[in-house]
């Protein structure tokens, strides 16, 4: 899933429909108020006023400015006591004309205060891939109620403890938790196992789950991992906004699936960039999951030490295995 430009600019015109939404919503609730009691609005006027008479002293100050200071901020004071026995008389809240945003951190502007992008950016931007990508009908098909554990045989399988079934009730369980518990554990998962046992689909379960309650999930196959990465890297003078914004969300998001591991080209590049994306997020407390069609031996020979200490260590190693679902009639 990749950032383009049309994405960004569906979220901005957004913010600003929240904006004017909300802004129009605090004029009613004003006029509604005002209408039920004048006497409000009049202390508004009356504030008003005294606020522009108190910046034309500062404009030309008269010879006895500060008395006419100080008599003007008691007037404003006092108006402002008496406002405030009309709100505790009727029981209106102290913040009742003011706007509501739905974002309090950003004020729906999408950045916040410092000029960093806001999380709920992020999760417009998530929204906005899925839905403009294949993956919203994916993730209709393939989630934990369209999940069906009966497709995996109860037959024992090779060495396996577990028969294929009951393999996959316990990683059911596993992926379930983590739904439940997201924000609450530091846990990051690894799915690996040979192809069509159910690790992408699995994946997309996870995703559909989190995304349902505005968690930033990005998926992305370990090839466009990397061609997002080394865009960014070898391409900085060059690079776009929507690349910039693709490889911050790398690190951003909630949750980052990385799909496919092992399947693009491995180097002393890839490594690298494997190892700063995996340690970057474990030190911000960002969770990921990783699926991969390597057994962990092939890991471990294909990667780095650095990568797998911290995968072994970190991840939970849920292993998919039976027979090929994809060829099953």
């Amino acid at each position: 899933m990749i950032i383009n430009k049309q994405i960004i600019e569906n979220i901005m015109t957004n913010y600003n429909k929240k904006r004017l939404r909300a802004a129009h919503e605090a004029d009613i609730r004003k006029k509604n108020l005002f209408e039920k009691i004048p006497r409000l609005s009049e202390i508004d006027k009356e504030i008003k006023l005294l606020s522009i008479n108190l910046s034309k002293l500062f404009l030309s100050p008269p010879e006895d400015m500060e008395e006419q200071i100080i008599k003007l901020r008691q007037n404003i004071e006092n108006l402002k006591k008496e406002r405030q026995l009309i709100y505790e008389k009727n029981n209106i809240p102290k913040d009742y004309l003011s706007i509501k945003y739905e974002c309090l951190n950003c004020e729906d502007t999408g950045y916040t205060s410092d000029g960093k992008r806001c999380s709920c950016f992020n999760k417009e931007i998530i929204k906005n891939l899925y839905n403009m990508s294949n993956m919203v009908h994916m993730l209709k098909k393939e989630n934990f109620n369209t999940f069906d554990i009966n497709v995996f045989s109860n037959e024992p399988y090779k060495n396996e403890k577990l028969t294929p079934r009951q393999n996959m009730y316990y990683i059911l369980e596993i992926s379930e938790d983590f739904c439940s518990n997201f924000h609450h554990t530091n846990m990051n998962l690894l799915f690996y196992g040979g192809t069509g046992l159910g690790k992408t689909f699995m994946c997309n379960c996870i995703a559909h789950e989190l995304i349902n309650k505005e968690v930033s999930v990005l998926y992305q196959t370990s090839f466009s991992l990397f061609e997002i990465v080394e865009n960014h890297k070898f391409n900085k003078l060059n690079e776009s906004q929507e690349n910039l914004m693709n490889y911050n969300m790398i690190f951003d998001c909630d949750l980052l699936i990385i799909d496919d591991l092992g399947t693009e080209v491995s180097n002393s590049f890839t490594n690298a960039e494997l190892f700063n994306i995996i340690n970057e997020r474990m030190i911000t407390e960002k969770k990921t999951i990783i699926s991969t069609n390597l057994s962990l031996e092939q890991l471990r020979d294909t990667y780095s030490d650095r990568i797998t200490s911290r995968i072994f260590n970190n991840f939970v190693p849920l292993k998919f295995y039976g027979k090929d679902l994809r060829f099953k009639s």
